[in-house]
């Protein structure tokens, strides 16, 4: 048996309980430590003899043993066993297995190479104990066993002890000098962290840089040593990857790359919630006539969250603006026309409750929170920079270029590496009027009718299936729809009729207004920028509107204001160039003369310019050969009285002239049946109110005189998350 003392670490048999020496601190004192309570108490070794006298004290603790502590000791193995199964590898396993062979048959042997190593070689050649497999190239030494048996049995014989501790080898602290590792610390924090992004490669070049310089002030015996590139890219990896981050790409990226992606916003059915985004499509479009590449159109889309069904779009080379933002909520909410070129329907139509935006500046319009509040659409504004709050019209953009435009001719590519030798704008062959056509096509017989992933069905089922839980609700007309999305400003009522923007409106009806009110009176008007060729007027009344067309119908019908005003610069110039005077319209045919016959010597970024000038933005939604009505544009800064009822007439070229009508009432109706989508006669146009306020058919019975509305904006919170 080994003989044992009063040293730390001791073990003991103390009263028939174990016991371990945990501290000397001196005259005959120590501290021991009851291991089965944690208890540690003082003993003078004087009383600790006498008690070895008497058989209280046995030193160590593996000899006597009783019934109790033989199955308390075989519980606490069988818990030290599973734990050992499930934290460590079947590698890692198998070598403490082999360790606990040697260290069970060799705990009493004595300590020494003349003892234990005959024995070592006599478990070693056992073929019984490693019939499944050998863990080790050879056997081990004798201070190793040593080693494991006490480490054993300083952890109370728990098995994992004996597992090798491979991550605890090498030097802690580093093998590097502190002033070493001081530079590493600080060109790691001053350069490599920060937004210029250098390689480590650099960084080690400077290391390296730096330690030569203060080895040139040393002896050679005090010589620093540099890192290798391995350690020092070793030492980048344990920063903290979202810190590294940060300061390498800055706080946005860090955000978007460790972002945590939840469900998003709920929705319970359709029309509950819709969103809307930009995007210039990943193709390139030729001329008609030409046939040269124009550039990338503008797609403007409203998809509704809750089915993942498009309720309306705009293409056009229009960059996002107030024209193609209401052009494609004007299509969103109106019934569509059939079309000979699909095969299933579209049944979108119907105002939506909320619409979801970015900042761009065209939805912090006046025109979208105007015509918003008119219909009870609640607009909600995405943070800045974070487009994954409105992520399934990001999606369907994605959708779109993998689905639709995957092997079109004239295609781009994401980067150059993917482009490579490929020019998408020689390969271009399709037209703007083509594209419509298609993007219609691929819409409601393809991507409609496609199993969606998160929905478990077709965005076109999904539809279909929660349509009977909302009643849909229709602007009073499309005219009223018109006068919506518009601006509004106060000008003077003469006897020329009222000028805006250079241009001259007038009507009998106006000359009888004035002969009411007075000969020249301020009256409140409303405007389109997608159509110049007429404007609304509000009577003083506040209730009456009446659509008045330009005198110069024939130069003002269907123009935008953006060709408008290229028009008046193009006359100004032939006036300081020519001196001469020309008309608007004289003005107009000469541009669409000289786009015409510039088209093939100019860029393709003039070219598509020139082509915005010449597209009409009236067709721009319809896949049809026909176009639809031109469709209500941006909203200036004002409000109409509280009393407003809106009253409006369809102009006409022959006879811009029609009575205004005062009936008032016609109000929103809920149905849930699609509304057969027929031209609008002049019509009095009642703001609509929210869907809440028409559920039943008395408060449709009832004259509104609600004004234009101020939309309710709302955004999302700093801490909000999907």
């Amino acid at each position: 048996m080994v003989a044992g003392s009063f040293c730390v670490g001791q073990r003991l048999l103390f009263q028939e309980q174990p016991h371990r020496v945990f501290r000397d601190i001196g005259d005959g004192l120590i501290l021991i430590e009851e291991l089965t309570t944690g208890r540690i108490k003082e003993h003078r070794v004087e009383d600790l003899l006498r008690s070895w006298k008497t058989g209280e004290l046995t030193i160590g603790d593996r000899t006597w043993k009783s019934a109790a502590d033989e199955a308390h000791r075989k519980a606490i193995d069988n818990a030290h066993e599973d734990a050992f199964k499930q934290s460590y590898s079947a590698l890692q396993q198998q070598q403490a297995r082999a360790k606990l062979a040697f260290v069970q048959r060799l705990a009493s042997a004595p300590r020494s190479d003349a003892m234990m190593t005959p024995l070592i070689d006599e478990i070693w050649a056992d073929k019984k104990l490693w019939k499944d497999s050998w863990a080790f190239a050879a056997a081990p030494h004798f201070t190793s066993v040593a080693r494991w048996i006490r480490r054993y049995y300083a952890a109370n014989c728990d098995i994992r002890s004996l597992v090798p501790r491979n991550e605890e080898k090498g030097a802690s602290n580093g093998r590097l000098d502190a002033i070493v590792q001081q530079i590493i610390d600080d060109l790691i924090t001053t350069r490599y962290l920060t937004e210029e992004r250098p390689t480590i490669k650099s960084i080690h070049k400077d290391i390296k840089g730096m330690v030569a310089l203060r080895n040139s002030t040393r002896l050679d015996s005090e010589r620093l040593k540099a890192p290798s590139y391995k350690a020092l890219k070793r030492k980048v990896s344990e920063i903290e990857p979202y810190a590294c981050c940060r300061a390498r790409y800055g706080q946005r990226v860090a955000a978007i790359k460790f972002r945590v992606a939840g469900a998003g916003v709920q929705t319970a059915r359709p029309l509950a919630r819709a969103a809307m985004d930009h995007s210039r499509m990943d193709i390139f479009v030729v001329d008609e006539v030409s046939r040269l590449p124009l550039g990338r159109p503008w797609l403007t889309i409203i998809i509704d969250e809750h089915t993942r069904y498009i309720l309306g779009y705009y293409l056009s080379f229009e960059d996002p603006s107030n024209v193609s933002m209401t052009l494609a909520l004007r299509h969103a909410l109106a019934p569509k026309d059939p079309s000979p070129d699909v095969k299933s329907t579209w049944d979108a139509w119907g105002v939506m409750e909320t619409l979801v935006v970015d900042n761009g500046m065209e939805f912090h319009s006046c025109a979208l929170e105007a015509g918003a509040g008119r219909f009870g659409i609640t607009v909600q504004f995405c943070p800045r920079r974070k487009p994954w709050f409105k992520g399934k019209v990001e999606r369907f953009f994605g959708t779109l270029n993998t689905g639709l435009l995957v092997d079109m001719h004239g295609k781009t590519f994401s980067n150059l590496v993917l482009k490579g030798d490929y020019d998408p704008a020689k390969h271009a062959v399709m037209t703007l009027a083509t594209l419509r056509r298609v993007l219609h096509i691929w819409v409601v017989d393809v991507y409609h009718q496609d199993d969606h992933s998160a929905l478990g069905t077709t965005p076109h089922e999904a539809w279909l299936a929660g349509l009977p839980q909302v009643d849909r609700y229709l602007p009073p007309s499309s005219v009223a729809m018109d006068a919506a999305f518009s601006k509004s400003v106060k000008r003077t009522l003469t006897h020329k009729g009222i000028e805006f923007d250079t241009l001259l409106y007038n009507s009998t009806e106006l000359g009888k207004l004035r002969e009411l009110h007075g000969s020249e009176i301020e009256v409140e008007i409303r405007t389109y920028d997608d159509d110049i060729g007429s404007l609304v007027v509000v009577f003083p009344d506040g209730k009456t509107l009446l659509k008045v067309a330009a005198i110069d119908s024939e130069y003002a019908a269907g123009l935008t204001r953006w060709q408008h005003r290229v028009c008046k610069r193009f006359q100004r110039r032939t006036e300081e160039d020519d001196g001469r005077l020309i008309s608007l319209l004289e003005a107009r045919k000469r541009i669409r003369s000289l786009i015409e016959q510039d088209m093939q010597l100019t860029s393709r970024k003039t070219r598509k310019q020139q082509q915005r000038f010449l597209q009409k933005t009236t067709d721009a939604t319809s896949p049809n050969t026909e176009p639809p009505p031109a469709l209500a544009s941006s909203l200036g800064n004002s409000e109409m009285p509280a009393s407003e009822t809106a009253v409006s007439a369809t102009p006409t070229h022959s006879s811009p002239v029609d009575e205004p009508i005062t009936d008032a009432s016609q109000a929103p109706v809920a149905v849930s049946a699609p509304v057969a989508s027929t031209p609008v006669t002049p019509l009095i146009d009642v703001p609509a109110p929210a869907p809440e306020a028409c559920a039943t058919d008395a408060d449709a019975d009832d004259v509104d005189d609600v004004p234009t509305f101020r939309s309710r904006k709302v955004t999302y919170g700093k801490n909000h998350e999907r």
